[in-house]
Parts: structure tokens; sequence; C-alpha cells
């Protein structure tokens, strides 16, 4: 029993003594004690400035002044990691026992610099120069590098109102103001548990992250990795393996019930709304070449599949993707709203934007983007199965559209951008067989004319504003459509004093066009009917939005001599004006017999227009009044403004 109780008391006069021992022992001395620890396992300089204060509760440990962790010895761009001043809670008989374990630490106003070397090198790795050589058939998490810091453990890290700087002197870099920082590290060998939050516009960004070894982080190695970002009620999660490299392997799921409310929170302008969904496995190597696999994006009522790789250690990024999907319906996005629309018509009326052209975006990658759908529906405009490649090279964009299926016939072709030096684009484009009904409804609200058309169009035009463009363009085209119709006027019963409505029917139409300097011209329209040829001239202002063209209906005669009604539509495309030509009428085809033929002309048109004169009207003005008011009624019904 004497001897029992000489133990304990040596016992308990050996706890009291460490305790007495802690409790007299300067700050300072403590401080050191931290510091030397911390250069021995890491290398670096723990430096603690001004006052330091001892504490026992509710913390065992030190406050301090401002303190300074040493950067890496290749950085020249100052200290890792600066604060104005920190508590730190510590195990003093464990550190004396050669560990470090950290109860608390709370960091004011720190300035975090993260830095990574040319070669892929970062200062965060702390421990990789020095850390012992694992004993015969030891065994380690991190290649040996885990019983360097085997005995540290962090309770409880906070960090507020901090500074992060992150400088790839092989890439590019960046800042966040006002971050906040939560860990807990049990054991370097076990899970940490980090939480970060930050507020760069509207709402604050939170990430919660659980790092299965930290040492493993630490010394450059790879770690089991769950991470979710989450910001108005949105969020972004990863679960797979990632290394500070930085590198990646795993599942990402983006869930954003308000796309819109996501992107603002950000700070960014709200590229889409509503909900939006993507899944995918993604992959970032060392070397920065990031892929996705299993992609599958939802957003607006639409499925779309992608897979791709980028090449991100390069000046821009290089991408080769592949997107297919099903059936696409845009229709909300081409509406615009209810009141979209008037507002496109209004531009128009007033012409062509002024605006510059920001095509910067040409420039942002390099690469290729394979593109298939079954069909796209813009709301008024349609197409089915579509295959596209687009290429981009230095700021030039080239899409080549293999496959297009709209209204019951085919389209190819190809278009570029290309701002490399001031933006231009060419077009090249080939239409067979397509319905022109249903094509001329949904691109100018003409539902009148029937008939399969084939076109080419090339064009080219160059310029910082749409205004520019438009006046610029130069190109070609042609057009030639087979048996058809033309709903409402039958232009045969027209030449007969009757536009009151009908069928067209004619066997063929076509025409061919030039354009240059933004003035499409065209002279040799025709349209061909059993009784009746129509034919056309004239210049269309695309630039100006003007239009000066004559369209002549002629009955067939075989010495080609039938009465003919040019009809001039000129003026501004909103509001042109449509008179018949009366001197292009009256002079038609007169030579040596010009004065016979005038009469013949006008008594044939009197007769057949059944023309009544008014007192002291002439018959020749009662004739072109005549004309004037049937041909105007005529075209008015084939255009469809009646």
């Amino acid at each position: 029993m004497r001897l029992l109780r000489i133990l304990l008391t040596a016992i308990a006069a050996l706890i009291l003594g460490a305790i007495g021992l802690v409790l007299i022992l300067p700050g300072e001395k403590i401080a050191k004690l931290v510091a030397d620890q911390v250069e021995t396992q890491t290398g670096r300089e723990l430096v603690f400035e001004g006052d330091v204060g001892f504490s026992w509760f509710p913390v065992l440990g030190i406050s301090t002044g401002p303190v300074t962790f040493a950067n890496a010895d290749w950085s020249a761009a100052g200290p890792m990691f600066s604060a104005q001043g920190t508590r730190i809670g510590v195990d003093v008989m464990a550190a004396i026992g050669g560990d470090i374990r950290l109860t608390t630490v709370e960091l004011e106003q720190p300035d975090i610099l993260l830095e990574k070397k040319a070669d892929g090198q970062g200062n965060w790795e702390l421990f990789a120069q020095s850390a012992p050589a694992a004993p015969t058939g030891a065994t380690s998490s991190s290649d040996g590098q885990g019983s360097a810091i085997a005995g540290f453990s962090l309770d409880n890290l906070k960090i507020s109102g901090a500074q992060l700087r992150f400088v790839d002197h092989a890439g590019e870099s960046f800042e966040v103001s006002d971050l906040g920082i939560e860990m807990t590290l049990p054991g370097v060998d076990l899970p940490a548990d980090v939480i970060l939050s930050a507020t760069p516009a509207s709402e604050e960004i939170r990430v919660s992250a659980n790092i299965e070894s930290f040492a493993d982080l630490l010394a450059g190695d790879i770690s089991k990795l769950a991470a979710q970002v989450s910001v108005a009620s949105g969020s972004v999660s990863f679960e797979g393996r990632a290394g500070i490299a930085p590198e990646l392997a795993g599942a990402v799921v983006v869930d954003l019930p308000d796309a819109a409310a996501f992107f603002e929170a950000l700070g960014q302008p709200a590229a889409i709304a509503g909900p939006v969904r993507v899944e995918g496995d993604i992959t970032l190597t060392r070397d920065m070449a990031f892929s996705l696999r299993k992609g599958v994006v939802r957003a607006m009522g639409n499925t779309v599949n992608a897979e791709a790789d980028m090449a991100l250690g390069g000046a821009k990024p290089v991408v080769t993707a592949q997107i297919s999907a099903g059936d696409l319906d845009f229709r909300n996005m081409a509406s615009g709203g209810e009141n979209g629309g008037g507002a496109e018509t209004q531009a128009a009326a007033s012409g062509w934007s002024k605006a510059a052209i920001d095509a910067s975006a040409l420039d942002l990658i390099d690469g290729s983007v394979t593109f298939a759908a079954e069909a796209i529906d813009l709301g008024e405009f349609k197409v089915g199965r579509t295959r596209a490649l687009i290429e981009i090279d230095n700021a030039r964009a080239v899409a080549t559209v293999s496959e297009l299926a709209a209204y019951e016939g085919s389209v190819t072709g190809s278009f570029v951008a290309n701002n490399r030096s001031g933006l231009s684009v060419r077009g090249n484009l080939g239409v067979s067989q397509i319905a022109m009904q249903p094509l001329l409804d949904a691109t100018a609200g003409l539902d009148r004319f029937t008939g399969s058309a084939n076109m080419t169009l090339n064009f080219l035009g160059s310029g910082g504003t749409l205004y520019d463009i438009m006046n610029s363009l130069s190109g070609d085209g042609s057009i030639s459509v087979g048996r058809g119709t033309i709903e409402g006027i039958n232009l045969d019963e027209m030449f007969r004093g009757d536009a009151s409505g009908g069928t067209t029917v004619f066997d063929s139409m076509g025409a061919s066009w030039t354009i240059e300097k933004g003035v499409l011209r065209n002279e040799d329209l025709l349209m061909e009917l059993p009784r009746i040829i129509a034919k056309g001239k004239g210049t269309i202002g695309l630039g100006q939005q003007v239009i000066n063209y004559t369209f002549t209906p002629q009955l067939r005669r075989e010495d080609g001599q039938g009465i003919a009604v040019p009809v001039k539509i000129k003026g501004s495309w909103d509001d042109p004006s449509i008179a018949p030509d009366m001197d292009a009428l009256l002079k038609q085809n007169f030579d040596a017999e010009r004065k016979k033929l005038e009469e013949d002309a006008v008594k044939a048109l009197e007769k057949e227009l059944g023309v009544t004169k008014e007192d002291g009207q002439s018959t020749e003005d009662a004739v072109k009044k005549k004309l004037e008011e049937e041909a105007t009624k005529g075209l008015l019904k084939l255009l469809g403004k009646n």
C-alpha cells in the first residue's frame, strides 16, 4: 500500500508539475516550440511578430500579432501565408513528444498565396522534400511521405476575411477576396472536412469537401474527394479522386433549378434561364488535358448528349467535341417573349443595326465540334434531320452543313465567320427540292406560292456592324421552280378585268442574280403559264432595304406582241409603292407602226377591260386608269396584302 501511495503521489506530482510548467512557460517559448516543430516538419520558417500571449482557458495555447509562413525557396513572391493575428490552441504535451496537435487555429484577415512553377511544382508541397525514407517493410499512404507528418492533427481551423491568390507561371492566375475557411483534420492519414465560403456577387457561395487523405494531397498525390458547391438553390457536386496539381477524375452533377439566379449569384450574365441539369464523367490530368464522357445536358425541355476532349495547357483551349440530340424544341427562345417580334420588326423597319459586333468569342478556342439532331423547332421555322461540323482555327470558324432536311427538301453548304483582321462572313448554300409554300410562310409570311425549288446562294460581306456587312455584300445565286401555283389570283382572268381571286397555275419559274456592294440585281425572272408569261427585272437594296423592280405579266402570242402590263415596285421594303408602268405599257414593241399599234392596243384594252369613259376623259386615260386599278389589285393579291 505504501508503495502504491508513493506511485500515485509521484504521478500526481508529475501531472501537476507538467501543468504548472505549461502555465508558467512564457508565450514566446510556446510560439517558438510550435515554430520549431513546423520548420522541422516543413523546412520553412514560421514567424510570430509582436506580442505573444499565453492562454489556458478556454483554449490552451497562444494568441499572436502578425504571423508569416515562408514560401518555397524557388519563389520570389513573398510569404505563402500571412495574417494580422492568430489564435492557436496547442496540445503542449504532444508537441514535447514530437507531435503537432493543434486544437484550434483562428486566423485574422490572412493572405494566402498558392503558386505553381512552370514545371508544375506547387508551393503547397510542404513535405515532399523533408520526409525521411520509410523503414524496410513499412507502408505509407503517400509513398513514404506520410510518416513525416504522422503526428500532425488539427481539430478546428477557422479563417475569416481571407484573400486567396493563385499564381500559375505557365497559365492563368486568379484572386478571391473575403474568403472564409473552416477545416477539421483529426490526422493527416484521416479524412479532412473543409468548408469554403465567399460572396463574389449577390449571394454567398458555399463549398464543402471531404478529403480522404490530406497527407496524400499535400505530398502532391491523389486522394478520394467528395465536394459540393451550393449557391442560389443550385449545386455542383463531384465525387471521385483529385490532387492539388490540379488533377481529378470522377462524376460531376450540376443541378440548377433556376440557372439565371445561379449565374447572377456568381456575378455572371444569365446565359440561360429555367432549370438546368448536367451529368457526366470528367477527367483532368496534370498536363491540363480535360475530357468529358457520358455527358448529358437537360435544359429548356431538351436533352443533349455530349462528349468532349479539351487541351487546356496551351495559349487557349483546343476542343474536340461531339454533340447529339433527338428532337430539339427552341420555340420559347425563338419567340423572345410576348413582344419579342415587335422589337425585331421595328429594328428592321428602321434599317440594319449600326452597333459594333463583338466577334472576340471566335478567338477563345480552337478545335472542332460535330453536331447531330433529328429535328429542330425554332417556332415558325422548323428543320428535320441535321448533321453539321464546326471548325475553329485562329479566330476563323467554318460551319459545314452536310445534311439538313427542311420543308420536304434538303440544304447543304457552309458558312464562314472570320475575325482574324476584321470581321467578314461568307456563305455557300445549296437548296434542293424545298417546298416553297411552308418555307415562304415561315420566313416571309407569304403562303400563296406552291412548288418545289432548287436554289444556290453565294455571298461575302465584311464590316464591324450589321449595317456595314449588309452594304458590302457581294455574290450570286439562282432559283428554279417546277410546276406550282399562286393562290388568290388568276393572272389569266386578271387580263380579262377580274382580279377577284382564283389560282394561277404555272409550269416553271426561274431567276438568277448577282450581288455587289449590297445591291441584288436580277434581269431574267421568268414565270411560264399556258397562256401567260411573266418577266421581272430590277434591283433590291439589301443594305439600304429598298426595292426598284418591274414585274411584267404578258399574254402569249406567236409574234410575241401579246398584251403586257408592267408593274413597278419601288420604295422601302416596309412600304413600297406598287403601280403599273404606263409609259412602258404604251411603248412596248412600237417601231414603224407605233401610232397604229397604240390605237389598236388602246381599243383592244378598252374592249377587253370593259372601260367606261367619264365625261371629258380620253380613251387612253380611261384605259390607263382601269389598268392601274386592276394591276394594283392583282399584285396586292399576289403579295397577300388583301
